[in-house]
C-alpha cells in the first residue's frame, strides 16, 4: 500500500500542482500583467551559476533522450567503452551541476531568504547527489533506467500505475525519483518557474511587436492552420488507438520467463496451455504442471520457490492476463489451433524470446480481418448457394464473432 501511494498516487499529485500553479500563475489577468518583470528579475537571480543552468540541461536533456529513444539507449550501452563514455558523461555532469548549485546559493541571498526556493534547490540537490551515489555504487543505471523507470512511466502516462517495476529498486534509486517528483510539485511555487518561464515571456513580446505587419499576420494563419491539421490527426491517431493495448505487459506474480521455458528448453506450447486444443481459452497452467519438472529439482531460484512455497501454503497465484479482447467479441482458440491450424506466434508473438510476455498485435476487428483475407477463410468453393459463408469458418461473418 504505501507503494502504490509514493508511486501509483504521488506522481499525479504532483502533476496536478505543476499544471494547476502553473494555470494559475500565469492566465489570471493580475499574474500576467505583472508576469515579464517577474520572469526578467527571476530570470536575473537564476543566471550567475553557469555549471548549474549547463549541468541540470544536460541531465535533464539525456534523461528525455532515454525516454523518447529507449531501444536506442539499449543498443548504445551493448558496448562497454560506449556504456563508460555514458555513464562517465553523465557522472561530470552531475558534478558540474552540483557545484554550480552550491554556488548559486552562495552568490544569491535572496534565494536563500525564499522558503520555496531554497526547498526547490534542497530537492534538486538530494536529487543529484543520490543520483552521484547511485552511479558509484550500483553502477550502469542507463540499463536499469530504462528496462526498470521507463516502463513505470510509461504505465503512469497510460493511467495504469505499475509499481511493480520501481518497488524492487534498492533505497537511494527510489530516494532519488521521490525527491524528483518532489521538486516538479514545488517548482511552479518559485522563483525558478518564472525564470525558466523567461525564455517564452521575451519571445511572446517580440512578436508582439511584428504582429502589425501583414506578413507575420499571414504567418500565424498558416501556423494556426498547421497547428489544427496536426491536431486534427492526432486526434484521430488516438481514437484509433482507443481499446488497444498494444505492447501491455504487466508483472507477474512469478518472474516466469518464456525464453527460458519456450526459447531454450524447448517446451511446446500446448503443453502449458493445453486447453487451448479443445476450449474457447488457452488458459493458465495450474501449479501442478510446474512441478511436474520443477518438483524433481533440488536447486531452484528465488522465482521457483516462490511457486513451491505457494503449492506448499495452498494459495492461488494471481496472474494477470495479458491479451484481452472486449466482451462483446467471440473467440475460440480450439478452432484455430485445432480447426485451423493457426501457430501460437501468430497472435502472440514470438513468446519464444520473450522474458516477459507482451501484446505484441493488435488484435483489432481490422487486425484479424486482414488475417482472414490473406488466408482465404472463405473462399468460394466454401459458399452455400445463396452466398453466405458455411458454419465452419468465420470468415467475414459479422455474426461468428459478434452475436
Amino acid at each position: 500500500m504505501r507503494d502504490f501511494f509514493l508511486f501509483g498516487l504521488a506522481p499525479y499529485v504532483a502533476a496536478a500542482c505543476l499544471l494547476g500553479a502553473l494555470v494559475w500563475r500565469t492566465l489570471s489577468p493580475r499574474a500576467r500583467k505583472a508576469l515579464p518583470e517577474v520572469c526578467r528579475e527571476s530570470a536575473a537571480l537564476y543566471r550567475g551559476a553557469m555549471l548549474w543552468r549547463w549541468g541540470l540541461g544536460l541531465l535533464l536533456l539525456g534523461h528525455a533522450v532515454a525516454f523518447l529513444m529507449p531501444r536506442s539507449l539499449l543498443l548504445w550501452d551493448r558496448s562497454p567503452l560506449r556504456l563508460v563514455l555514458l555513464e562517465g558523461a553523465a557522472f561530470l555532469a552531475g558534478l558540474a551541476g552540483l557545484a554550480g548549485l552550491a554556488l548559486l546559493l552562495r552568490r544569491s541571498g535572496r534565494l536563500r531568504k525564499s522558503t520555496a526556493d531554497l526547498l526547490l534547490l534542497t530537492l534538486v540537490a538530494v536529487v543529484m547527489v543520490s543520483g552521484l551515489a547511485m552511479a558509484v555504487l550500483y553502477r550502469w543505471g542507463s540499463q536499469w533506467y530504462a528496462l526498470s523507470l521507463l516502463p513505470w512511466f510509461r504505465s503512469l502516462l497510460a493511467l495504469r500505475p505499475d509499481v511493480s517495476h520501481v518497488a524492487p529498486l534498492p533505497p537511494l534509486v527510489r530516494l532519488h525519483v521521490l525527491a524528483g517528483m518532489a521538486a516538479a510539485g514545488v517548482l511552479p511555487f518559485t522563483r525558478a518557474f518564472y525564470a525558466l518561464a523567461w525564455p517564452a515571456v521575451l519571445l511572446g513580446e517580440r512578436i508582439g511587436t511584428l504582429r502589425a505587419s501583414r506578413s507575420i499576420a499571414a504567418a500565424e494563419a498558416m501556423a494556426a492552420l498547421a497547428l489544427a491539421v496536426f491536431s486534427g490527426m492526432l486526434l484521430m491517431g488516438a481514437l484509433r488507438r482507443v481499446g488497444v493495448s498494444q505492447g501491455y505487459a504487466p508483472a507477474q506474480p512469478i518472474a516466469f520467463s518464456h525464453r527460458l521455458h519456450a526459447g531454450k528448453y524447448r517446451v511446446p506450447c500446448l503443453y502449458c496451455h493445453f486447453a487451448a486444443e479443445t476450449s474457447r481459452h488457452a488458459g493458465i497452467p495450474p501449479a501442478g504442471i510446474c512441478m511436474n519438472c520443477h518438483g524433481q529439482l533440488k536447486v531452484a531460484s528465488a522465482e521457483v520457490q516462490k511457486l513451491k512455497e505457494a503449492v506448499a501454503q495452498r494459495r492461488r497465484l494471481r496472474w494477470t492476463k495479458v491479451h484481452n479482447l472486449p466482451d462483446f467479441v467471440y473467440f475460440s482458440h480450439s478452432q484455430h489451433v485445432r480447426g485451423g491450424g493457426v501457430a501460437c506466434q501468430r497472435c502472440h508473438g514470438p513468446v519464444e524470446a520473450m522474458e516477459r510476455v507482451s501484446q505484441t498485435a493488435l488484435l483489432t476487428m481490422g487486425w484479424c480481418l486482414d488475417c482472414h483475407r490473406k488466408e482465404g477463410i472463405m473462399p468460394a468453393s466454401q459458399r452455400t448457394a445463396k452466398g453466405r459463408a458455411s458454419a465452419a469458418t468465420g470468415g467475414l461473418d459479422c455474426g461468428k464473432c459478434h452475436y
